[in-house]
């Protein structure tokens, strides 16, 4: 059996990232539940009650803020350890996530990439440190349609939308799914140097887009797996959300190149603009 990893807090965005774990994990992995707890910032509160006092008093309120977690867990007859630790809360998902877990389930606030770094996001850290794949689950997401049926696998001809792609057949081994391709391009215009010269019009674009998503479909074709191919001309974040709502999807695939919250945000990472509002579950792979 294979282990998910599950960092939580307390929040609204990690009851539903335990739900959509519970409803992927079914009897098929076991869950690791990881909630960190910060250091207490005072020393002098630190120094007059003793490290282990409120080391203890932390603990015995953690696992009491839990419990909900652990009422859908027991509910649902899931399989699952609880971990609680001590430390900076990406440092220790980081140092957990590794080749032992298939993935990483965690919820998300969907802040905007400089708010995120200015809030000290988890999530975005842990995109950028995690070896292994990691879901991400906002508050507003529907838990009905959990896990997926439909998958949006959005590429762009590089090797980690490939590793996104491979990996999104992988995690949903078993299941009855359908895929779409998705190919945004965005016009030389505004942004140039992404395609080259020579764009005369939205045909052109949309020729671009077709030949960046045959080697996608072919291995596809070569997988014997359903799915359909999808063009469009665009901001990539906002059409690839526009385009996961109005197909349904229950899971947006990314591949990622890797870039930290800061290079993220001077380079405009479709990442980082996908995570902001998305209400579409995103598989982020970095190949």
């Amino acid at each position: 059996m294979s282990r998910i990893l599950v960092p939580v807090d307390f929040s609204a965005q990690s009851l539903q990232a335990v739900r959509f774990a519970v409803a992927y994990a079914a009897d098929r992995h076991e869950l690791t539940i990881l909630h960190v707890i910060q250091s207490f910032p005072s020393r002098n509160v630190v120094n007059k009650l003793g490290k282990q006092n409120i080391e203890k008093f932390q603990l015995e309120e953690a696992k009491e803020d839990l419990q909900p977690m652990i009422a859908i867990l027991e509910e649902a007859g899931t399989s699952y350890q609880l971990e609680i630790v001590f430390g900076i809360p990406h440092e220790e998902i980081a140092k957990h996530a590794t080749a032992d877990y298939r993935a990483v389930v965690m919820g998300t606030h969907g802040y905007g990439r400089m708010t995120g770094y200015l809030k000290q996001s988890v999530s975005y850290p842990t995109i950028h440190d995690s070896k292994i794949p990691v879901f991400l689950i906002s508050e507003e997401t529907n838990a009905d349609a959990f896990p997926w049926s439909k998958v949006l696998i959005t590429v762009d001809g590089s090797e980690p939308a490939m590793a996104a792609l491979q990996t999104a057949l992988q995690l949903s081994e078993g299941m009855d799914v359908t895929y779409t391709l998705l190919t945004v391009v965005t016009p030389p215009v505004a942004y140039t140097g992404m395609y080259g010269a020579g764009w005369e019009d939205t045909a052109t674009l949309e020729g671009w887009g077709k030949e960046t998503n045959r080697s996608y479909e072919e291995f596809l074709e070569a997988k014997q797996v359903p799915f359909e191919s999808k063009v469009l001309i665009g901001d990539p974040a906002t059409l690839i959300r526009e385009t996961a709502k109005a197909e349904q999807a229950g899971l947006i695939v990314l591949g990622h190149h890797g870039l930290g919250g800061i290079a993220g945000t001077l380079v405009g990472s479709v990442t980082f603009k996908t995570i902001h509002r998305a209400q579409t579950p995103l598989l982020i792979v970095k190949s």
